[in-house]
């Protein structure tokens, strides 16, 4: 059973939805940003440690397709609650998530919507939105 906490832990994250009117959408904005972080840690680790991807590659390529984002995301938060907060969402317990044959692109969509989310209620403009 203790085997099963971290991964009932994750289930219970991803079965809530981001589609307006359930789940996420009504969770607390430290909630969803603590989520989001989860999810992002899961997909990292799923790279690195099931891919075999390089790390730094890893990082290289999450920079430059999320950062921009996270971090205006990541002011407001600040703004709203301040960084003490923020830093105790990012230290959410994130369990390692278990490899499959295929690759697998849930954890990174995941955080796609999370962020999406977030930058909605924030009425941020996601680079490269019209």
């Amino acid at each position: 059973m203790r085997r099963a906490l971290p991964f009932l832990a994750l289930a219970a994250l991803g079965a809530c939805s981001t589609t307006p009117g359930t789940g996420w959408s009504r969770s607390n904005d430290l909630s969803a940003y603590s989520a989001m972080q989860v999810f992002a840690r899961a997909a990292i680790d799923q790279d690195a440690y099931c891919a075999g991807r390089d790390p730094t590659r890893i990082r290289a390529d999450w920079e430059r397709d999320f950062s921009a984002r996270q971090e205006a995301v990541t002011r407001v938060l600040v703004g709203r609650y301040g960084a003490d907060k923020i830093d105790e969402a990012r230290r959410t317990y994130a369990p390692r998530v278990a490899c499959t044959e295929v690759h697998d692109p849930q954890w990174r969509e995941r955080y796609t919507r999370m962020l999406r989310l977030l930058e909605t209620r924030f009425r941020l403009q996601a680079e490269g939105d019209s």
